[in-house]
């Protein structure tokens, strides 16, 4: 909940003609800190907001939940009269895969089989019997371990060691980058 002085804080916002904004400069610490207090109080409006939105989706999700479940249930009940029906006719002629019906279909489909598999068996099995073009291995530079033994100049990456120029990295200069942190 918003304090009393918070809540005076997004009303000065809210009540601040755009004129006003357009002209409004930071000139001083005792400027900048009002613009931190304004932009403290406007996040915590927004938890605020987050928190009330949450609680209500929560209960609706929650009644959603309720009065779906019991109506999910009766159609499970209804396919699987169906499905039972459509195997009894499908057995009795497999050519039978289809039947339409004026509210529906009714359908059997082959389908592939699904395979399980223990990858880290298969691979050492694949290796063991020389079939390693079946094997696929990741190739990637260890980054974090390569910069600690670069450096830049200029815009390329040089090797120590050797004073070689790395081929596949450049340098990017960025400006600084300014963040606001409020307390």
């Amino acid at each position: 909940m918003n304090n009393a002085l918070q809540m005076l804080e997004i009303e000065e916002v809210y009540n601040m003609p755009e004129e006003k904004r357009e002209r409004f400069k930071v000139t001083d610490k005792d400027s900048a800190n009002w613009c931190l207090r304004k932009i403290k109080a406007l996040k915590q409006e927004i938890e605020e907001n987050k928190r009330i939105a949450d609680a209500e989706i929560q209960r609706i999700q929650s009644w959603l939940k309720e009065v779906t479940e019991p109506l999910e249930r009766s159609i499970q009940f209804f396919e699987s009269l169906l499905i039972e029906y459509h195997m009894n006719i499908y057995a009795e002629d497999p050519s039978k895969k289809t039947i339409k019906l004026p509210y529906g279909t009714l359908k059997a489909r082959a389908q592939q089989p699904e395979f399980c598999r223990d990858d880290e068996k298969l691979v050492n099995w694949l290796k063991q019997n020389g079939m390693t073009e079946f094997v696929k291995v990741i190739e990637k530079p260890e980054w974090n371990e390569l910069k600690k033994k670069v450096k830049v100049i200029g815009n390329s990456v040089v090797y120590e060691e050797t004073g070689e120029v790395i081929d596949g990295i450049t340098v990017q200069e960025r400006p600084p980058k300014f963040t606001v942190e409020v307390e």
